[in-house]
């Protein structure tokens, strides 16, 4: 297949076989536009937003000679223009100042309106300098603009190069279009699966808690006859001692199974639960403690980090002692051979776009362990699951844990690393937010020995 070019420059009847200097570069003019044109091809898919300006960045350096470079941003919310990429770093708070200038002055309008790349003299920028405006907008929306230092006796911005630029400027658009809506589709995607697996679990739980409340009585009666008359016969005397230690571990089991049964019922909701504000702090550093060293664990160091200020919740103390009982034996297992512990305590306040719930506060309990393999991670809050050898455990502390700080209202997730520690983050409504948030205040903790 002839090429354009070919086409072109192949001589007519009576012509000469070299092109014109018209000829020529309008040949030179059609090729650097073929050139841009391939410009989302260059881009890796899916690209990110810095990518797609280093390509931008690098193709209006062929064109012109800036002395500095800057990208802003339509802020998807405020719709404002925010400064997202400059070059080089100095020239931040400049930038700024000059599209203030822009807008106060009304030429920053003019620009987004027409849509096409505009010359026009600095406002801030010291020297004789002029501004490039390259609006970065496809036929639906305006995604930002891109501004371009240059210095004016270098005379290199002819009509043609502006022509080349606006045409760079649209292809960068469509790009940066397609990787906006590509990161819009995967977080709505990750939304939706954090969405499917939370129905899942309630739906895990409510199972189990029906399957409990149905056989919490018929269960415990039977127990509760057993464990009356193992208790009568212990009482007997002159009992054979093979006697005694055999009543007293068949005690000791049947107990139990009813602690297994009673904590079970938490998933059915049906627990009366006395709610009470406590001190998070104090609460938070006698159970950890206490935990820590109830697990004898060699080698682990206890740190907390506190505000020095922090709202009341009000929960079922009991209950969140448990959780974090329960949260301290997991984290000291996965340290078998020591390690760290750290506690942090932290208020949340939010407008609703971060945390879950408004103005909260977040206890996070990060060990430096084995971490959570990564097949076994949509599994964690399961009941029953664990990677314990038959007969070490049942596998309900974390599904126990996870019932128990919703039933306060609050949420519990995790992020685990192999080899890299697991971060367990606790989050619950407050009480009273009419305080003011201070920095942190390091305690100091304990080494098990």
């Amino acid at each position: 297949m002839t090429s354009f070019q070919e086409q072109t420059i192949a001589p007519q009847p009576g012509e000469s076989p070299h092109p014109t200097g018209a000829q020529q570069a309008i040949l030179e003019f059609v090729e650097k536009v073929e050139k841009l044109s391939l410009f989302q091809e260059r881009i890796e898919k899916p690209a990110r937003l810095p990518q797609v300006w280093q390509a931008f960045q690098a193709e209006i350096e062929h064109q012109i000679s800036p002395a500095a470079m800057a990208l802003f941003l339509v802020d998807p919310e405020t719709h404002a223009f925010e400064l997202s990429q400059w070059l080089p770093a100095e020239i931040e708070e400049t930038c700024r100042s000059e599209i203030d200038a822009q807008i106060e002055c009304g030429t920053f309008a003019w620009i987004i309106n027409r849509r096409q790349p505009a010359v026009i003299p600095s406002i801030v920028f010291s020297g004789p300098r002029t501004l490039v405006m390259l609006p970065l907008a496809t036929h639906t929306r305006t995604l930002g603009i891109a501004m371009i230092v240059a210095a004016i006796e270098e005379n290199t911005i002819t009509h043609e190069r502006l022509r080349l630029l606006g045409i760079l400027s649209k292809q960068c658009a469509l790009v940066m279009e397609n990787t906006l809506l590509y990161e819009q589709l995967k977080a709505e995607h990750e939304s939706l699966q954090a969405a499917q697996a939370q129905i899942i679990q309630t739906e895990k739980f409510a199972a189990l808690g029906r399957l409990t409340s149905g056989a919490f009585h018929e269960l415990l009666n039977p127990l509760n006859i057993i464990s009356g008359h193992l208790q009568i016969m212990m009482l007997e005397q002159d009992l054979p001692s093979s006697w005694s230690d055999y009543l007293t571990l068949m005690k000791s089991e049947s107990d139990r199974i009813a602690t297994i049964v009673n904590h079970l019922l938490c998933f059915s909701g049906q627990r009366h639960k006395n709610s009470d504000e406590i001190d998070i702090v104090e609460t938070l550093r006698q159970v950890a403690s206490d935990a820590l060293k109830r697990r004898a664990a060699k080698g682990v160091g206890l740190e907390f980090d506190f505000e020095k200020k922090l709202p009341r919740v009000t929960v079922n103390a009991e209950d969140l002692k448990t959780v974090i009982h329960h949260l301290v034996d997991n984290a000291c297992e996965a340290m078998p051979e020591g390690g760290k512990l750290c506690v942090v305590v932290r208020y949340a306040p939010t407008d609703g776009a971060g945390a879950i719930h408004q103005n909260s506060l977040i206890i996070d309990i990060a060990d430096s362990g084995r971490g959570i393999a990564a097949k076994n991670l949509h599994k964690v809050f399961d009941p029953f699951f664990t990677t314990k050898d038959i007969g070490e455990g049942m596998g309900l502390s974390l599904a126990i844990s996870y019932a128990l700080v919703r039933s306060m209202g609050g949420t519990i997730t995790f992020e685990s690393h192999v080899n890299d520690g697991t971060v367990f983050s606790i989050q619950l409504p407050v009480t009273d937010d009419s305080h003011e948030p201070e920095c942190f205040m390091k305690y100091p903790g304990a080494t098990a020995s």
